[in-house]
């Protein structure tokens, strides 16, 4: 059983998925319901009130929040997805697809890597936001370059 629940989040939605006590997916959809659904159609959901909302609330508001601290898991990954999303949790700088490749010590494998980084289930926690194009810009985000820009501005990575 996954539990989740949806918050109001930067003049959207975000809607936190938890088995046991790990966060298994953050979704940043209109209906992170379905979404999850699309993407993992195995599992059952039950809605709760999750403790960890607030610390996305204070994230929101500008606060500065340590997100390692939440134990995380994903409910399907290969081995390099996961080596990936965990460097992600701890990128804490704006870097390009390939400087964080080289990073994580695959210089050669640019593409692998940004494509884990767009399948990244948890985003704001594993700051897939954080990874730029070489070519400028903020580049593509499953949720749209507004919400993306908005996190670096939050984040002060980005001016407004």
């Amino acid at each position: 059983m996954i539990k989740y629940e949806t918050i109001s989040f930067l003049n959207g939605k975000l809607t936190l998925f938890k088995q046991n006590d790990q966060i298994v997916c953050v979704s940043l959809a209109d209906d992170g319901v379905s979404e999850f659904l699309n993407d993992f159609p195995e599992y059952e959901l039950e809605q709760q009130v999750l403790p960890e909302t607030s610390l996305f609330r204070a994230y929101a508001a500008g606060e500065k929040i340590d997100f390692s601290r939440i134990k995380i898991g994903y409910l399907k990954s290969t081995a390099f997805q996961r080596e990936v999303w965990q460097a992600l949790n701890t990128c804490h700088e704006l870097l390009t697809y390939e400087q964080f490749a080289k990073k994580i010590n695959h210089p050669t494998a640019v593409r692998a890597v940004a494509t884990a980084i767009g399948k990244n289930p948890i985003p704001i926690i594993n700051a897939c936001h954080h990874i730029l194009p070489k070519s400028g810009g903020v580049g593509k985000y499953r949720y749209g370059t507004d919400i993306k820009k908005k996190l670096l501005v939050l984040e002060n990575l980005l001016e407004k």
